[in-house]
């Protein structure tokens, strides 16, 4: 049976872990001096100076587009690679050696590799969230298309049921949860590199701001700049992939 609980009670546990890591922030910054380990207030009122320096929504802007553009083209990629995969043998046998040696190379390589080949700019970042999101992506397809049952699409055609309505009512929604999870793992974890991209290209962006404050010791900027990378993970979870995850899985009972 689906019961709706209020959103107090679903939110419940996010609330609680939410309140342990500001806890133990707080007694962190009690036992450190504060230009090691500042404190939530400190930290907290460092953002407002950044807006104030004009800093703060350039910075955001240009890593937010930066990921947003690297990953929708590693999700198109990741798609069409991981269906071949799954529906096509010998593709597969071709393509996973590839992707395994994607994967195996460290994202701070690719970093490396993107400054010689692009130079110190916006492509660089792009480039390097893009090769490090598609094998993630294209596998979590490759995933789904294994799992989807069989049966039911043999049943659905031995019933008349066209390819398209096969298509578009057996197999894209049996690929949904595999593609949600994907995305998950893969769209924060792309967020993580874009920052440590732009840390290491240092040419605009969240990344190069932390470098920044880290090359200056302002610590309190630091945390600061962390604090508005959390924000923003949080918001592209709870209010962009969350939202359209319901959506879509509405078909899916859940537990009571």
């Amino acid at each position: 049976m689906n019961v709706t609980r209020p959103w107090i009670v679903r939110s419940a546990p996010a609330i609680a872990a939410f309140a342990l890591t500001l806890l133990i922030w707080h007694g962190l910054s009690l036992l450190y001096p504060p230009h090691l380990f500042p404190g939530i207030g400190r930290s907290l009122a460092k953002i407002p100076e950044f807006a104030a320096e004009g800093v703060l929504w350039s910075s955001i802007w240009v890593t937010t587009w930066r990921t947003l553009y690297a990953y929708a083209f590693a999700l198109l990629f990741g798609a069409v690679v991981g269906i071949l995969m799954g529906y096509h043998r010998g593709f597969e046998t071709l393509s996973k050696p590839f992707l395994y040696i994607l994967q195996t190379i460290s994202s701070i390589v690719w970093g490396f590799f993107s400054v010689i080949w692009f130079g110190f700019g916006h492509f660089s970042a792009i480039f390097v969230v893009f090769i490090v999101g598609f094998p993630i992506l294209a596998f979590a397809f490759w995933e789904g298309v294994k799992a989807i049952d069989v049966d039911l699409e043999g049943m659905a055609h031995a019933f008349g049921v066209g390819r398209a309505e096969v298509l578009r009512g057996v197999t894209i929604p049996s690929l949904y949860p595999y593609l949600f999870a994907g995305v998950r793992s893969s769209y924060s974890y792309c967020w993580k590199i874009a920052i440590f991209a732009e840390l290491l290209i240092g040419h605009q962006g969240i990344g190069y701001r932390l470098y920044f404050s880290w090359e200056q010791f302002r610590v309190t900027e630091v945390f600061a700049w962390v604090v508005v990378m959390i924000i923003l993970m949080l918001l592209s979870e709870y209010v962009l992939i969350r939202p359209i995850e319901r959506q879509v899985m509405r078909w899916r009972p859940q537990r009571a």
